[in-house]
């Protein structure tokens, strides 16, 4: 152990004589614990805020959509498809359509909107099968009696009264021409499946029908306007989209996911560097108190900085002694505060202790979710302050002048 480490140790230590000096030293630490202690709780709830959010918005959506740069319907959906999945880095892609309807059910009426499945297309080109949680997407298809399936969100089959095996009417905005002139369609679905993605905003409003059954129920024997792909990884989507257009030709756009939901990541991107700089803040302040300590140290060690001097001390050694001691109080504190940050926002997400209003909040329950990274980020923080909090101290402490400490004493 070099003797700076051993001397800058020995000088924290509590000595009835430096009762009030060791008080503000334990206060430092606290004062750094607590801001790093709040600091990565904020980041682990913002880092499991984004990645539940990103998580559920890719369950219940496409990774990149193609589209007609007019957009309007496809006249060649099958050939565009097989030109799309040839690209490397797409795992699958199917035709697809939204439209707004209006739904009857039991005891509810309201406006939703309705998605239309390629049922010949791979699963994994349709999110319906990873958020299904009751009957099945075989139930889509027309019956022998020409019945028509619908897979609706389970915030939306509570809204209107319905379950599994119970019949709706969808109303559509499409008219059809009668003796009494332009009537909007409408087709009675029975329900064959709840879905439940997580988001309040999809299972509140969404619903699921074959593509067949789409083409019937607004009158258009073509109407996809979508191409819904899946990639192997969602972090290509800006490299693999270039490559799907080339392919493709002209006349076409594409839509990708981070640009569909990018005031979502923005916001919250935002919201994490003010609570990163306010937070911040806390720590600068505790700092602060590391100052003041080193201060009343250097006051207090006067003579025994003159005495280490005289017997060959170097002032790059004394120097070395008090940033020492300001680093260790920071990273004590940084210590304990990571530990009890981390160990916070574990127990937190397991137990799931902070519950929300999904209907304001689109999820059920705060998530926290502690990345390496930003531990790393935290420990920077932190031992850059407290570093840039013990320069001045030791520069005069360092600045003594051993005969005129002496002299005094």
């Amino acid at each position: 152990m070099r003797y700076e480490f051993f001397i800058a140790l020995r000088y924290l230590r509590a000595k009835r004589r430096q009762a009030v000096l060791s008080v503000i030293t334990l206060i430092s630490m606290l004062g750094i614990m607590v801001g790093v202690w709040a600091l990565v709780i904020v980041l682990s709830f913002q880092s499991g805020m984004e990645q539940d959010l990103q998580n559920k918005i890719l369950g219940g959506t496409a990774h990149l959509n193609l589209l007609r740069e007019d957009e309007s319907a496809f006249n060649n959906p099958d050939e565009l498809i097989s030109k799309v999945v040839e690209v490397s880095g797409v795992k699958a892609a199917a035709a697809t359509l939204y439209t707004g309807v209006y739904l009857n059910g039991a005891i509810d009426s309201r406006g939703a909107i309705v998605k239309a499945v390629d049922l010949t297309a791979k699963n994994e080109a349709n999110e319906i099968f990873q958020t299904i949680t009751q009957g099945s997407i075989d139930g889509l298809k027309s019956n022998e009696t020409g019945e028509e399936g619908i897979i609706l969100g389970a915030e939306l089959a509570t809204d209107l009264g319905v379950k599994l095996g119970e019949t709706i009417t969808i109303i559509s905005s499409e008219g059809r021409l009668t003796p009494a002139g332009l009537a909007p369609r409408q087709k009675v679905f029975t329900i064959v499946g709840i879905f439940k993605s997580g988001l309040y905003e999809y299972d509140s409003n969404w619903g699921y029908i074959s593509l067949d059954a789409m083409k019937e129920l607004i009158s258009n024997q073509q109407p996809t306007q979508v191409i819904q792909i899946k990639l192997t990884d969602i972090y290509q989507v800006k490299e693999i989209a270039a490559q799907i257009l080339a392919s493709v030709g002209p006349g076409y756009k594409t839509k990708d996911w981070q640009q569909l939901n990018q005031p979502v990541f923005a916001a919250l991107n935002l919201q994490r560097l003010g609570f990163l700089v306010g937070i911040g803040l806390i720590i600068l302040v505790a700092a602060l108190n590391i100052i003041t300590t080193l201060i009343m140290m250097v006051v207090e060690k006067n003579r025994d900085i003159a005495i280490l001097m005289s017997m060959g001390a170097t002032r790059r050694s004394i120097l070395i002694i008090f940033i020492l001691q300001g680093l260790i109080i920071g990273i004590v504190g940084m210590t304990v505060g990571i530990i009890a940050g981390v160990l916070a926002s574990h127990f937190a997400n397991q137990y799931q202790l902070i519950q929300l209003d999904p209907k304001i909040y689109s999820i059920s329950y705060l998530p926290f979710n502690t990345r390496l990274l930003d531990v790393i980020l935290v420990a920077t923080i932190t031992l850059v302050i407290s570093f840039l909090a013990t320069i001045y101290p030791a520069w005069k402490a360092s600045q003594l002048v051993p005969v005129e400490s002496l002299r005094y004493e």
